[in-house]
């Protein structure tokens, strides 16, 4: 019976040293290379919040939209994806937004683009970023250049890492309260590298004590 013991917990010590890579690598699936919160924001926190997502295929921007508000409800948020009540084709049209949202008591809008795809190279550590200027003040002007400017998905496989960057904003005042930035290993397949992007900016919206 000893033995029997001994060679199971050599077994399960085994299993454990080959699961902890795979588990470290996973939580790796997203890097910070940049984040930055308005530094006269105070204690503001945000509890109604609209996500966007600026894909262009219909099918990635539901997907993704629909795990943020999923990850936002764990954590006591109550979250809205903007496909449910905006049509694509006005989401360029600020009167359209604005009247939609309405009664919604949105006070917080997260807007998500693809800044582009990169061959793995060394990421400088650190996670200082400068106060964003010209369009990122705005999330009209934001959400509209973010739009025309997504990079087309069809090439995505020949690359190693997403740059995905995410826009708090304050819908009362229409100002950037947040941002942050993020390489993205795409060795998996679409929905799992979101899912590991979304649970990365989450985790350091509530770090940052704006949930």
């Amino acid at each position: 019976m000893g033995i029997f013991l001994m060679k199971l917990q050599m077994k399960l010590l085994s299993c454990c040293a080959m699961l902890l890579p795979l588990m470290l690598n996973a939580c790796a699936s997203s890097k910070i290379t940049g984040e930055w919160k308005d530094p006269e924001l105070g204690s503001k926190k945000y509890s109604h919040i609209l996500v966007i997502g600026t894909a262009k295929q219909p099918d990635q921007r539901k997907f993704y939209e629909n795990q943020f508000v999923k990850q936002l409800n764990r954590t006591g948020v109550m979250a809205i994806a903007s496909h449910t009540i905006i049509p694509r084709d006005k989401m360029q049209d600020k009167g359209t937004i604005v009247k939609s949202i309405q009664g919604l008591q949105i006070d917080g809008v997260i807007v998500t683009r693809l800044q582009g795809m990169k061959e793995q190279q060394a990421v400088a550590d650190g996670k200082t970023y400068r106060v964003p200027y010209g369009y990122y003040n705005n999330m009209y002007d934001y959400y509209s250049t973010s739009l025309s400017t997504a990079p087309v998905q069809g090439y995505a496989e020949s690359h190693e890492y997403l740059q995905l960057e995410s826009n708090l904003y304050d819908a009362e005042t229409e100002k950037l309260a947040y941002t942050i930035t993020t390489d993205t290993f795409v060795r998996d397949k679409f929905e799992s590298r979101i899912i590991a992007y979304i649970e990365t900016v989450v985790r350091q919206l509530k770090d940052n004590k704006l949930l």
